[in-house]
């Protein structure tokens, strides 16, 4: 049967938005539709292609989510998996060699004499996808979110830092091992929590910016301003965001200080490149930041002419291999959150538009999948969490230059 006119003007205006959002170096289309709309969650590529997410906070800010969704690439559809434990938030999800993911600490809410309060975890879990199953982990040594977990080239999984109730920063470091239990490793130089980490090709980790409630230079009134601070040094208040830089050697369960970066930040993202430790965006003390620093050694940063188009924090930074990045969502200057989807360009280094996201969004995950496309999950839309997925697909074409957004209130 022939379509009515009151057919017709949806399919023309889906084709059109269709359209719209395909650019010349890439494309989004929907991906399905989160159970339960979250922020502050985990998403986690399994071997099998499936996405484990995992916790995060929802439209009920007094609560963090226990619910876990799994994502079908075949279908392209969320089913409900099985809850953890416990609600949490600020946590970490970590792939195993193995397959199995290791979901470490967050925080979750308790209701106490004092009222209800933000409570950081000790507590781990483990999924596997082979049964669908959870099953309890180890306990950390220390309760903390807001940390980074890295993988080790040889199955290990550093734990660094991280808050515990917000105020208490962490320079403590944790070694999760192939036998199933942490141990302690070396101490950050100076606590932080919000920053950052990224794995190198020899096995280093590089930590790079984020909050902190220990001084830029803790020594500095005592005159002492050249030493390190006492070891594993405990911060209280909310702290500001910094510049500070470290990696640490495995071989050697040591820490070495880099040069700090021009921009203090929190809420950026780190990459170790073949070009170097590479930072994108951020929130500094001043708003978000659209400064590109990379480290290859030497007594400074550099600061390549190929930084952000604008300001944005709470973005996500992909690698896509070879150099190229793609950055999606975040919060610019205007504090309006973004939609933009750029795509870092090695070979002309320069950034290009790579599509838009239909919900603008920030603190969301990106998910790189085995097909070269980056899979879109959750995070706040004005400040509501979003229910959308939205997956990102490469194309060929020319480079446009992304246009920064309006800086009106």
């Amino acid at each position: 049967a022939a379509a009515g006119h009151g057919q017709t003007a949806p399919v023309m205006l889906g084709v059109a938005l269709c359209l719209l959002l395909a650019a010349d170096q890439g494309q989004v289309r929907p991906a399905g539709r989160l159970l339960t709309p979250r922020s502050g969650h985990t998403a986690t590529a399994l071997l099998d292609g499936r996405v484990l997410v995992v916790g995060g906070r929802s439209t009920d800010a007094t609560k963090e989510l226990a619910s876990v969704e799994l994502w079908n690439p075949k279908t392209r559809r969320f089913a409900a998996g099985p809850p953890l434990s416990v609600g949490r938030s600020g946590h970490t999800a970590t792939r195993l060699p193995d397959g199995r993911v290791l979901v470490v600490g967050g925080a979750t809410r308790v209701d106490s004499d004092a009222g209800v309060h933000l409570e950081a975890l000790r507590s781990t879990e483990l999924f596997d996808p082979r049964t669908n199953r959870w099953s309890p982990g180890p306990s950390l040594l220390e309760p903390r979110n807001w940390h980074t977990a890295t993988l080790l080239p040889h199955g290990e999984v550093l734990v660094v830092g991280g808050a515990r109730e917000q105020k208490t920063h962490l320079a403590s470091v944790e070694l999760f091992s192939s036998d199933g239990g942490f141990s302690a490793r070396a101490p950050l130089p100076r606590a932080r929590c919000l920053h950052e980490a990224a794995v190198g090709p020899q096995g280093e980790v590089a930590v790079v910016g984020g909050r902190s409630n220990v001084s830029q230079s803790p020594l500095a009134d005592a005159g002492l301003s050249g030493l390190q601070p006492p070891a594993a040094r405990t911060g209280e208040g909310f702290g500001v965001p910094v510049a500070w830089a470290s990696v640490y050697r495995p071989e050697a369960d040591a820490w070495s200080e880099l040069p700090e970066t021009a921009d203090a930040r929190q809420r950026h993202q780190v990459l170790w490149l073949d070009a170097g430790v590479t930072v994108v965006g951020g929130a500094t003390t001043h708003g978000a930041t659209n400064l590109v620093e990379r480290y290859q050694g030497g007594p400074e940063w550099a600061t390549p002419e190929h930084s952000l188009p604008f300001g944005l924090a709470g973005l996500t930074a992909t690698s896509l291999g070879g150099g190229a990045v793609l950055v999606a969502g975040g919060e610019p200057p205007n504090q309006v959150d973004s939609a933009a989807v750029m795509r870092f360009e090695p070979v002309e280094e320069r950034w290009c538009k790579a599509g838009e996201l239909r919900a603008s969004r920030k603190l969301h995950s990106a998910t790189a999948l085995p097909d070269g496309t980056v899979l879109f999950i959750g995070g706040l839309s004005a400040g509501i969490p979003e229910g959308d997925a939205e997956q990102w697909s490469p194309r060929s074409g020319a480079c446009e230059e992304p246009s920064a957004p309006a800086l009106e209130w």
